[in-house]
């Protein structure tokens, strides 16, 4: 069972609730879980953000898929472990990252046992990112946008302004 918590009535019911199973833990033993609640992003901010992808691409000439990857690793959110630590990897000096895992940056060489190694910071796929995590990219997106002249109103900005007449 899963339930938002935002009254003390919310947690009444609850209360209640684990009163009613408290038999049942004779038998085996169950997980109760409280966490903070995260929004998940909506799917109109991942449209956007590819859209606005595309765009960056077309105008520099490059794939949207290089485009993606930048962006995550120069705006997106650092990848973490179960306890909050920050996950990297260290591959040998002449293994490519990208042949592995696709938002990874390089932070530092190190030398073990006389062999060189990379390591790289790994940031979380796009698909993983909650709403605030996805806006800080996308407001990262957009200003790349910008800097290349790139119109970045989404399509429900523009309607909105044509709606007033401000644009032909």
């Amino acid at each position: 069972m899963k339930c938002l918590l935002k009254t003390r009535s919310d947690i009444l019911d609850v209360q209640d609730l684990l009163f009613e199973i408290a038999p049942l833990l004779k038998e085996k033993p169950y997980v109760c879980e409280i966490k903070p609640y995260v929004k998940k992003r909506s799917l109109d901010a991942n449209a956007y953000f590819h859209v606005l992808c595309d765009a960056i691409a077309k105008a520099t000439k490059r794939t949207p898929d290089e485009i993606k990857i930048d962006l995550n690793t120069t705006y997106g959110t650092l990848a973490t472990d179960k306890d909050g630590q920050y996950v990297a990897v260290i591959l040998p000096e002449k293994v490519k990252v990208e042949d592995f895992y696709s938002y990874a940056k390089w932070y530092k060489s190190v030398e073990i046992n006389n062999k060189k190694f990379n390591s790289y910071l790994l940031y979380k796929p796009t698909h993983e990112l909650n709403s605030k995590e996805m806006a800080t990219l996308i407001d990262g997106t957009i200003y790349e946008a910008e800097q290349l002249g790139i119109e970045t109103k989404t399509p429900d900005e523009l309607a909105e302004l044509e709606g007033y007449g401000a644009v032909a």
